[in-house]
């Protein structure tokens, strides 16, 4: 099989979809119309919306954005931030006992990445969602996850 063809069929695999997992970056960038990354995450989230690809995102997002506002000290842009991460979000999902047991054993297995990022990757997985779109690569690193950036998704998908 030729590589374009591989790819075609990467592409369809992925055009079947019906949700995704964003990334509290993406979210970050939406809401800062002077960031190099807005356009293409607007552009991301109206692509996803029009598919009717359901947005999901964790309680964790929301506590990134804060704790990242606070320590820059600016909590009315953070607090402006979770309120559009929610409007945007068709839901926003919950970690519960269950989940930081298996994000445990994933802490252990991937010992130089960010716990967060495991985080992130745990909640996806329990709820089934099989692509994590962010602009952090460390998602490149996980077996168990397809990741993109806002770009490279568009680009398969387009």
């Amino acid at each position: 099989m030729e590589e374009n063809e591989k790819n075609n069929l990467n592409a369809s695999r992925y055009k079947n979809m019906n949700s995704v997992y964003i990334d509290t970056n993406v979210f970050m960038y939406l809401s800062d119309k002077k960031s190099p990354f807005y356009f293409i995450s607007s552009r991301l989230i109206k692509y996803l919306k029009k598919q009717r690809i359901l947005v999901f995102t964790s309680v964790e997002t929301i506590q990134e954005i804060i704790h990242f506002s606070q320590n820059t000290k600016q909590l009315a842009y953070g607090i402006k931030t979770s309120l559009k991460t929610l409007e945007t979000v068709d839901k926003l999902l919950e970690i519960n006992q269950k989940m930081i047991l298996n994000y445990l054993k994933l802490v252990g297995n991937y010992k130089n990445v960010e716990s967060r990022d495991l985080l992130h990757l745990t909640v996806s997985m329990e709820n089934n969602i099989n692509l994590i779109i962010s602009y952090d690569k460390d998602f490149k690193k996980f077996k168990e996850i397809k990741a993109f950036t806002p770009k490279e998704f568009l680009a398969k998908m387009t």
